[in-house]
């Protein structure tokens, strides 16, 4: 009897499931909060990723600029890719926790700057329960190149008289240009980059040099070398049984006498006092700026040029060679040696011979100044010389705008035509960043 009693409470007891159900839901109720939380949580940890690495691939890219333009020791990467890293964390949102993950890696022999961090999200729902953890951590990486080149640049300005307008403008352009490529604070022994100023008129102010390669003719202004040469970059040896074909001439004293050539150099306090000297005066002798642009940079003139400022061989494979040549107009200037005869009264009138400089002020694109230009832009290519040619002006048929197009290395990513001075100095700005670039590429 009691038996069967406890089997019909027994059975009675399993078939009742009123007071199951609850904790049964209650667990299921945890289970699908956690699963489809965990989407929350991880699309959180996505996008914290998505910003960091951001963040860390500026951070990177601004370093890697830095490396190319000037020497940097380890200490002085890991700090500026701190404070880059820092400043783009805030500026995506994110506290600095990331920072203590930072860590980098220099492959000189490649140029490649690698660098990597992680950051820690904390979960929300997948630690409900015990079930996933507390926080999740995801990592990011980047690897950036950059240059181990060397750069020298001749940046070959148009000083002449129709410029005295606009010369705020350029200054103000070619200051910019500095900026980029030597930045404020980069020292001269650090640089990678190193930059010659020659402005040019008629001629080309070059002071301390002028009576060396004048054979004492001049004392600051150069006009054009004599002979063949004159299209050319080949060594300057003063040789005075051969003077016409070996040295250059005065011929003009209308170069602007503030606006003085200054040879390869990474200092910053050489380069801006030289750049915020400069004047308008004189006719336009784009042949003999250009050229003389190309001596900077030539390493047939380290004879010439302070130790400091010798151009690398054209053989060296880890310099790069650029020119910038920019006018606002026609070249309507040249000069030449030649032997002309005139009655002389020396007492009596006596027909007498000898050479003198001869000025003539041609124009046009077919006139020999522009003819002369463009062959010493293509010896210049030739040599492996990247030109870019900027003209300052309106008209995009003009001689200068036709010269610049001839003389850049290509018609299409080299060439700039400015129309307002927010153009010039844009112009200048974007060339020093595609000249960046290149060596950032390479």
């Amino acid at each position: 009897m009691k038996r069967a009693l406890i089997q019909k409470l027994f059975q009675r007891y399993c078939s009742d499931r009123a007071g199951s159900v609850l904790p049964i839901f209650a667990g299921m109720a945890v289970i699908l909060i956690v699963v489809a939380g965990s989407a929350v949580d991880y699309s959180t940890a996505v996008a914290n990723r998505e910003k960091v690495a951001h963040a860390l691939d500026a951070a990177a890219l601004s370093v890697a600029t830095e490396l190319s333009t000037s020497f940097m020791s380890e200490s002085q990467i890991e700090l500026a890719l701190e404070e880059a890293f820092s400043a783009n964390l805030q500026t995506h949102g994110l506290d600095d926790s990331a920072l203590s993950n930072l860590s980098h890696s220099l492959d000189t022999e490649n140029g490649v700057l690698s660098v990597s961090s992680s950051v820690s999200v904390d979960t929300q729902f997948i630690k409900l329960g015990g079930i996933g953890p507390d926080t999740l951590t995801v990592g990011v990486n980047t690897q950036v190149n950059y240059s181990s080149f060397d750069v020298e640049l001749a940046l070959i300005v148009d000083v002449t008289g129709s410029m005295s307008g606009d010369m705020d403008t350029l200054r103000e352009a070619s200051e910019g240009l500095v900026d980029v490529l030597i930045p404020d604070g980069t020292t001269e022994s650090d640089s990678k980059v190193r930059i010659s100023l020659v402005p040019y008129s008629e001629g080309v102010n070059v002071e301390t040099y002028a009576d060396t390669v004048t054979n004492g003719e001049s004392s600051r202004c150069v006009t054009e070398r004599m002979g063949d040469p004159k299209y050319t970059d080949v060594a300057y040896n003063w040789d005075p049984d051969e003077a016409e074909d070996s040295f250059f001439g005065g011929g003009s004293s209308g170069c602007s006498s503030s606006s003085e050539l200054i040879p390869l150099t990474a200092d910053r306090n050489t380069l801006i006092p030289a750049i915020e000297d400069l004047q308008a005066s004189g006719g336009t002798a784009g042949q003999t700026g250009t050229a003389w642009g190309w001596y900077t940079i030539s390493p047939n003139w380290t004879n010439l040029w302070p130790e400091d400022s010798a151009p690398a061989a054209y053989s060296d494979d880890e310099t790069l060679k650029f020119a910038i040549i920019m006018t606002d107009g026609n070249n309507n200037r040249h000069y030449d040696y030649k032997n002309k005869c005139n009655w002389v009264w020396v007492g009596y009138w006596d027909y007498q011979c000898g050479y003198e400089w001869d000025r003539d002020s041609d124009s046009g694109y077919n006139g020999d100044s522009s003819e002369r230009a463009r062959q010493i832009c293509e010896n210049m290519k030739d040599e492996g010389i990247t030109i870019y040619g900027v003209y300052f002006g309106s008209s995009e048929t003009s001689t200068g705008a036709l010269n610049m197009q001839a003389c850049a290395s290509d018609e299409d990513t080299t060439y700039y035509q400015a129309t307002s001075s927010d153009e010039l100095v844009s112009s200048f700005a974007s060339i020093a960043k595609k000249i960046q670039a290149i060596y950032l590429a390479k």
